[in-house]
């Protein structure tokens, strides 16, 4: 049996742990060959004792589709194309009060910048970002953390409407 891991010491190991778990959580020998390094350096940057040269980093990208500046600052989506981010093996129940908190700040970002949806796509909007938010959590269980990410998560909305808004064919125009 492991030992229990250490909690990591910089917000860069706490994105290369999320990777592991997000990929399943293999054993840390299983990534040896996809990354070049040593379990032991594996281990080092998980912790926060050490950092990943450019080339280790450029390999998360080659081997797995990580997003590099998502990795390096955290900025951006996990996954360069986060529609082949692999499926969580680890189900979560839906977290219904920060669901329905997002449901609202979905329909009240539409409705102020003019734009009404039916019922199914405001659903598909609602789903959409509130998978964006846990997304963006360190701990995506912490009802606290991810409420006070709403604000981020607003900006994120007005900034994606605006942009399919002003794009023809997006069907985003307002009314």
């Amino acid at each position: 049996m492991a030992r229990p891991e250490n909690k990591p010491k910089t917000q860069l190991a706490i994105r290369l742990r999320e990777v592991r778990r997000v990929l399943g959580d293999p054993e840390r020998s299983t990534l040896v060959e996809s990354l070049g390094v040593s379990v032991g350096a594996i281990a080092r940057y998980e912790r926060g004792e050490a950092e990943p040269t450019a080339a280790v980093i450029a390999r998360y990208k080659s081997e797995f589709g990580i997003n590099t500046d998502w990795l390096v600052s955290g900025e951006g989506e996990m996954y360069v194309d986060p529609t082949k981010a692999p499926m969580s093996t680890g189900l979560r129940a839906i977290n219904e009060v920060v669901f329905t908190e997002v449901g609202s700040l979905v329909a009240k970002v539409h409705t102020e910048e003019g734009i009404t949806l039916p019922l199914k796509a405001l659903l598909k909007e609602q789903s959409s970002a509130y998978n964006t938010l846990i997304g963006r959590a360190e701990d995506p269980g912490d009802t606290d953390e991810l409420l006070s990410l709403l604000s981020w998560l607003e900006a994120r909305l007005r900034k994606s409407l605006k942009a399919a808004a002003s794009e023809p064919g997006t069907g985003k125009q307002q009314a």
